[in-house]
């Protein structure tokens, strides 16, 4: 019981800005390792707290401001960790498309042109599709079930492609996490998510596989595997890519 709770502890000091042992996480890394089975529970836990403010919100606010409110209070609570690796891999993205070394743009600590692009792109996207789901009958289940998808499909990345940084790295504990935790995850995701919104997650789940799909080819294409920049990137993307499925469907 007392590794489990470690485990647990570790997935929400690496994923989220709760104070439960952060250093104490990352120092040992067998616990973060077991604890990506609940990175969904994580992942779920974040998209209720972004769709409770977003929700709670539009009772007094018209519903862009209210998403606008849900969306900060989801990247306060994440630290912006997903953010982060969405704009370094999308400045890795610019550079291959003219040729330079995607690996030195990304890691750059200045944010590039094209990663600023993609970052605006993304929020500006997310809060929009809030915006117009924040009033509707199922919501903030959407949010629930996306942000639990969302960390399943970055497990996912991680379970299919080697990692490609060094071994001080921020994705090197991802090394022998194992195909049973990633299945465990994969699966603890899809119970959420169709308890949350039903026969709706496949539809999400098919706009979220697309988009960790591409970003899977160009790792392995481009920077001979995934990074955790490619794997905080492949959450958020598929996070809103999920939510903007879910609109359409709607």
């Amino acid at each position: 019981m007392r590794e489990a709770i470690r485990s647990a502890a570790a997935a929400v000091s690496f994923l989220t800005t709760v104070p439960v042992g952060r250093s104490a996480a990352f120092a040992d890394r067998e616990r973060l390792r077991d604890g990506t089975v609940l990175f969904p529970v994580v992942g779920a836990a974040v998209g209720a707290a972004t769709g409770a403010v977003a929700w709670a919100a539009a009772f007094v606010l018209p519903p862009l401001p209210a998403a606008v409110l849900g969306v900060g209070a989801g990247a306060l609570l994440t630290g912006a960790l997903h953010l982060d690796g969405l704009a370094d891999t999308a400045d890795g993205v610019g550079a291959s498309l003219t040729g330079a070394d995607p690996s030195t743009a990304m890691h750059d600590p200045r944010l590039g042109v094209f990663g600023g692009v993609v970052l605006i792109l993304d929020v500006v996207l997310r809060i929009s599709v809030l915006a117009a789901l924040v009033t509707g009958p199922r919501f903030p289940f959407e949010a629930i079930a996306a942000g639990a998808l969302g960390r399943a499909a970055a497990i996912a990345l991680l379970a299919t492609t080697p990692y490609a940084g060094g071994a001080g790295g921020t994705g090197a504990w991802t090394r022998d996490v194992g195909v049973g935790r990633c299945l465990a995850a994969v699966g603890v995701a899809t119970g959420i998510g169709i308890f949350a919104v039903g026969p709706l997650f496949g539809a999400m789940v098919i706009g979220g596989a697309a988009v960790a799909g591409l970003i899977r080819r160009w790792s392995r294409r481009s920077l001979s595997g995934m990074t955790g920049d490619t794997l905080g990137a492949t959450a958020e993307l598929s996070e809103t890519m999920a939510l903007v499925a879910a609109l359409a469907i709607a």
